[in-house]
Formats: structure tokens, C-alpha cells, sequence
């Protein structure tokens, strides 16, 4: 009897298309498994934050001078990393770090399976199946799972909480939107779609009910930053500018977006018409940003047709017409939520659409990819819906029309399929590569990270020997000032965003900085126009003590800074 039933279980379709999954997302996650998850970027702020917790010293920025409380990133993340430590016992980011993977491995699979059914309400098996397919196999899932970044806990609990919305266990989807707007402020977007469906609905008990969930974390977050805000340390702060506005990691999310570009303070805050032509730039490039979404970035083809341009075609392909496909696959997306509006499904399209506008009121453009990662399965659902439509449209047309259509449908897929198919092998034979890393004790281990470039390497290169230089009173100006105090355990802040360089050295001489570095790196360049031109400057008050072969790491110490007990030769380091 058992073997039969066990039989006809794999015999049937949703059992074997839920074993390609698994068997997929394991496979992802095998090469990958060794080492600490990657705490570069924003995720060094989510650990720094969650070392806090479990050190029951509130939820502060222990890497700041004066350990100042956080306002910008919700508590749930660092929370999770909270109970890592205690449960480890340590914060050593080397074991805690390693913790963090094996969970994150265990979240992608969940992720994942629950794609799977969430697509499944609306889909076929096969297709539904294709919704799973194209996220799992969607570059940014690998990427954004390997950080401890918010982005794919998030997704998981906005899937979860779409699949439990109309359940009978509906009380449950209030507990996941709560979860998620904890995870990130995005999150506000499905609390938003869940009381205005209600709305539409007429549902008047219901709506009742669930905006008063909704309003519980909102609120109790914001009071909170409120509070932090008010008070005197926020008023008085250590430095003279550790809460200004363009000290994006130390103030929140509605100061820091008021400047046309907060990467760039000079060039001013944004007026009323600004905001709007802001958010219009934002909404024309919206969709080939979710074409995007459901493919590959538009950047990675761009280079395949250059190089085909450069080595094989006499006549060269126009490298815009990468953005035909991507529009394309956005506006079918956007088609698809239509198609389940009309279908009486208000969520999902609520959820996506308050999710876009939110997005487009950031004026980073370069981060959209990041920012749209979790609706990734919700657009290819929707994509998927509306080629299910066309298939169906197609059965009552003639022969040579449906096979037409059947041929473009199929090219379509494939062509999706193929494209994120080769973007993560290019990923992982060519940007996945062996980092080396020191635990606690100094002792040297190996891991793989994505997308570690050889700035990456150099900077890290300099950190670890400013390791063996600072001291426990000494501070760090970097652009990368999180992962600097884990690397270093030295206090790290931003270098002031000021053009004028009288400014940022009083500002600097205020801190005080002991050391300054300046970097190569990719993703931000704060360092190289806003820290080197003080110490190109002032020569005789920033001591050059290291330099990379290539000069593209340096590290300034502050001429007057009292003497320490060096650990290292400053000359071994020095070009």
C-alpha cells in the first residue's frame, strides 16, 4: 500500500516540478555554503545592529563614536542576527556570519517552494512551475541571498503573506505584513494594498480590522524614530555631522531622500516639481526596469552586443535595442496584473503598484534592480498570466495562427530562460570567487563571495593591515564604515559630503579622525571626491602610511594624532 501511494505521489506533476526546484535551488546553494554570509555593504549595519540587541545595549550603531541609536533600517534583521549570537554564544562574524548562510540557504528553498504556490492559485502546474523557474534562476535571488541584506527574508514573507491572504487562516497574513514592514519600510506598500483591498471590497468589518493591525507597527515604529529624534543625543550628537542629512546610515529615509542626489549634498534638495519630474523619470523607466526584473539586467546584454559588434558583425547591432525585450517583458507584466484585477484579484496588483511608487520616489535609479528583487515572483506570475491568456486566445484562432503564436510564446520563454540561464553561469564562473578573511583571533579562512572586484580586494588588503595599526580610541573616516569596525573593531564613519575642503577638514579635526582611507570601489566613490582632496590639501596634517601597489587603496593618519603602540610597520605597507 505504501509503495503504491508513494508512487503515485511522484507521479504526479506539482511532485516533480517541486523536486526540479529543490533539486535547482540546491544546487545554487552547494558551491556557496562555506564561509560567513557576505556583511559587505548595507548588511555590515544590519550586524552591527543585531551585536547590539545581543548585547542588550539597545538598537545602536556601536561602529559610531558614541554607539548612537538607529532610525533608518526597521529592527527585525538585526533582530535575527540578535538571536544568531546569543545562540552562538559569540559575535565573531567569522562562526555567527556562518550561521547566517546555512539560514539564508534554508530561507531561499522556502522562498522558493512557496513561489511555487503562490503561482499555482492562478497557474497550471507547468506554468506555475515557470513563475518558480524564473525567480530561483534570477541572478539577483542568488545575489541578494548571499548578503545579509532585508531583500529575500522580505520576499519570502510578502509571498507567504499574498498566499495566506484568502485563507482560512486569513488572520495570519496581518502577522506576515507586520513581519515584513519590520524587515523593511517597503513593507508599508502591502500593509497599504491589504486595508485598500478591503476598501474596494466594502468590506467595512474587515477594513476596520485590518487597518487597525496595519497601524500598530507603523506607528510603533515611527513614534519610535520620533522619539530618537527628539531627543537630546540626536540634538547633540558626538560629531557635528553624524546626523546630517546625507549621513544616510544615521538618519532616516524621508531626510535622506529630500537631496536631488544624497550621494552629491551640494547639488541641493528636491522642490515640490522636482519630486514629481523625480517620480515621472522614475515611472518612464519603470518598465524595462521590471522587465528586469523577470530577465537579466539590461547593462549584461548591452556588453554581449558590444563585444559581437567589436569581434564578429560588420554591421553593427544598435546596443538600445537591448531595451525592446525588457519593455516588452514589463508591459506583459503589467498586462498580467490587469488580467488578475479583472479576476477579482486586488491584492497582488496593489501590493506591485505601491511597491513601484514608493520606489520611484528614491533618487537612486541604480538601485532599482535591488529595490524590485522581491517582486521578482509577482511579476513573472503576472507574466506568466497573461501569456496563459494569450494561449487560451490563441485555441480559437485558426491553425497557422496558433501556431504562430505558440512559436512567439515559446521564444519568449526561452529566450527569458536562456538569458537568466547565462547570466548566472557568467556570474558563477566569473564574478563568484575565494575571499580570504580573519576570525576573531587573527586566524586566516577561506570563503566564496559575489562580485568581490579587485577594488574590493585591495580595500579589504588595506583594512586588514590598518587591523594591525588601530587603536580601540582611534576613528576611521571610510566609505565603508560598518564592515571597517567589524574588520578593524575600531569606531568608522562616513567622511563629511562636503565640496569645500575647509569645511570637511574642520569637520573631520571635530570627530576627531585618526585615520582617513581612500578607495577604488565601484558602488561608491564618496571617498575619492569628498576625503582624498583634504589630505591632497593639508600634506603636512595627513601622514600617507599606506599604500596598495596600484595606489588605488590609501591610508592617511592625522599628523597630531596621539601616539600609539603599533602592532605592524607602518613602512610595509607604504608603495
Amino acid at each position: 500500500m505504501l509503495p503504491s501511494t508513494w508512487r503515485r505521489l511522484f507521479q504526479h506533476p506539482s511532485t516533480r516540478y517541486l523536486a526540479v526546484l529543490v533539486g535547482l535551488s540546491v544546487a545554487l546553494w552547494l558551491p556557496r555554503l562555506r564561509g560567513p554570509l557576505d556583511l559587505r555593504y548595507d548588511a555590515g549595519v544590519y550586524y552591527v545592529l543585531g551585536t547590539s540587541l545581543a548585547e542588550g545595549r539597545g538598537y545602536r550603531l556601536l561602529s559610531e563614536p558614541g554607539a548612537i541609536q538607529a532610525v533608518q533600517y526597521p529592527p527585525l534583521l538585526p533582530a535575527l542576527v540578535a538571536v544568531h549570537q546569543r545562540l552562538a554564544g559569540t559575535s565573531d562574524p567569522a562562526i555567527v556570519g556562518h550561521w547566517l548562510r546555512i539560514t539564508y540557504a534554508i530561507l531561499f528553498l522556502t522562498y522558493v517552494i512557496a513561489v511555487y504556490f503562490l503561482a499555482g492559485r492562478f497557474l497550471p502546474p507547468g506554468f506555475a512551475f515557470l513563475t518558480a523557474l524564473i525567480t530561483l534562476l534570477h541572478v539577483q535571488s542568488s545575489w541578494m541571498s548571499d548578503l545579509l541584506f532585508a531583500e529575500i527574508p522580505f520576499a519570502l514573507l510578502t509571498v507567504l503573506f499574498l498566499l495566506t491572504s484568502r485563507s482560512a487562516r486569513s488572520g495570519m497574513a496581518g502577522v506576515l505584513a507586520t513581519a515584513g514592514y519590520l524587515l523593511r519600510s517597503v513593507g508599508i506598500a502591502a500593509l497599504v494594498a491589504w486595508v485598500a483591498e478591503s476598501f474596494l471590497r466594502r468590506n467595512s468589518r474587515q477594513l476596520i480590522s485590518r487597518a487597525a493591525v496595519s497601524l500598530v507597527p507603523v506607528l510603533g515604529w515611527q513614534l519610535y524614530i520620533g522619539h530618537v529624534q527628539a531627543s537630546p543625543e540626536y540634538a547633540h550628537p558626538t560629531y557635528a555631522y553624524q546626523r546630517a542629512p546625507y549621513q544616510y546610515y544615521n538618519v532616516s529615509y524621508l531626510e535622506n531622500i529630500r537631496y536631488v542626489d544624497p550621494f552629491v549634498p551640494e547639488l541641493g534638495t528636491v522642490s515640490t516639481g522636482a519630486m514629481a519630474a523625480r517620480m515621472a523619470g522614475a515611472l518612464v523607466r519603470m518598465p524595462a526596469s521590471l522587465g528586469e526584473s523577470v530577465s537579466s539586467r539590461a547593462e549584461w546584454s548591452e556588453s554581449q552586443i558590444e563585444r559581437l559588434n567589436a569581434e564578429v558583425l560588420s554591421t553593427p547591432i544598435p546596443v538600445w535595442i537591448v531595451q525592446v525585450p525588457l519593455v516588452l517583458l514589463g508591459v506583459l507584466s503589467l498586462i498580467g496584473l490587469v488580467l488578475l484585477t479583472q479576476k477579482g484579484e486586488l491584492l497582488i496588483p496593489l501590493y506591485v503598484l505601491g511597491s513601484i511608487a514608493l520606489v520611484g520616489l528614491t533618487p537612486w535609479p541604480g538601485q532599482f534592480e535591488r529595490y524590485l528583487a522581491p517582486l521578482t515572483p509577482i511579476l513573472a506570475l503576472a507574466l506568466l498570466v497573461t501569456l496563459l491568456a494569450f494561449r487560451q486566445w490563441l485555441s480559437a484562432q485558426s491553425t497557422r495562427a496558433r501556431g504562430l503564436g505558440m512559436g512567439i510564446m515559446v521564444t519568449l520563454l526561452v529566450g527569458v530562460l536562456g538569458q537568466e540561464a547565462f547570466a548566472i553561469y557568467k556570474v558563477y564562473t566569473k564574478q563568484h570567487r575565494d575571499v580570504e578573511y580573519l576570525d576573531a583571533r587573527g586566524v586566516q579562512h577561506t570563503q566564496r563571495l559575489f562580485f568581490y572586484t579587485q577594488a574590493w580586494r585591495t580595500h579589504d588588503a588595506a583594512l586588514d593591515w590598518l587591523r594591525r595599526m588601530a587603536g580601540p580610541e582611534d576613528v576611521i573616516a571610510t566609505s565603508t564604515p560598518h564592515w571597517a569596525y567589524l574588520k578593524t573593531g575600531s569606531r568608522a564613519v562616513l567622511p563629511p559630503f562636503e565640496a569645500d575642503v575647509r569645511a570637511a577638514r574642520r569637520l573631520l579635526e571635530e570627530v576627531p579622525v585618526t585615520y582617513l582611507v581612500v578607495d577604488s570601489l565601484e558602488f561608491l566613490d564618496v571617498s575619492r571626491r569628498y576625503a582624498a582632496p583634504v589630505a591632497r590639501a593639508y600634506p603636512r596634517e595627513w601622514n600617507l602610511i599606506y599604500s596598495s601597489e596600484d595606489s588605488t587603496s590609501r591610508i592617511y593618519r592625522r599628523a597630531d594624532a596621539p601616539a600609539v603602540a603599533l602592532n605592524a610597520e607602518p613602512s610595509s605597507g607604504v608603495k
